[in-house]
């Protein structure tokens, strides 16, 4: 394990749980489950499946854990789990995203702050929502754990196993489809 990718307390809470303290991934979920279900919530774009989601993501972490190799940080590994999990889901269903997603602000970012919002902010929240979710899957990946789930480029490297030139092409062309859909977006922030 590499000392830089993890913090001494993933370390401590692994070897817990390693040794047979249950308790320690009890922590581990308390610490992570938050940023999961963000992050499922995000992909995903539909909120009911998000619980099953997380649920089935530390079922997984709980299974393979005393395995994990530490190649990665703890919080890294989840997240690739997630990712895989969401994979797995919407592969299986193979469906558009339901319509009741466009009448749910938190379907790609989550509340805002500070939970007022005026008709236009929530119109252009609406929109810019909708044009993420209407990203293929392997550009909206990389635009949530980017600017939504505010990971670096080498995080998002491990995570979706892909290049730093992958993950720059990638979001080249989704802010460029994102562009196309929302351009007079764009106009009015210039």
């Amino acid at each position: 394990m590499s000392a830089m990718a993890w913090t001494s307390e993933e370390l401590n809470l692994v070897a817990r749980f390693r040794q047979g303290d249950d308790s320690a991934f009890d922590r581990i979920v308390a610490q992570h489950s938050a940023e999961v279900a963000a992050m499922a919530n995000r992909l995903l774009g539909w909120p009911g499946d998000v619980d099953d989601i997380v649920q089935e993501v530390f079922i997984s972490a709980f299974l393979g854990l005393r395995k994990f190799r530490g190649e990665c940080r703890l919080r890294t590994w989840l997240f690739t789990i997630t990712v895989n999990k969401c994979r797995s889901l919407r592969f299986r269903r193979r469906r558009p995203l339901p319509s009741a997603v466009a009448g749910d602000p938190e379907a790609v970012a989550g509340p805002s702050p500070g939970g007022e919002k005026t008709a236009v902010d929530e119109e252009t929240f609406a929109r810019v929502r909708r044009a993420v979710q209407a990203l293929p899957q392997k550009y909206r990946e990389v635009t949530v754990l980017r600017y939504l789930q505010g990971l670096e480029t080498e995080e998002i490297c491990e995570l979706l196993g892909i290049t730093t030139n992958a993950i720059q092409v990638r979001l080249n062309r989704a802010r460029a489809k994102l562009k196309e859909q929302l351009g007079d977006l764009y106009e009015e922030k210039l």
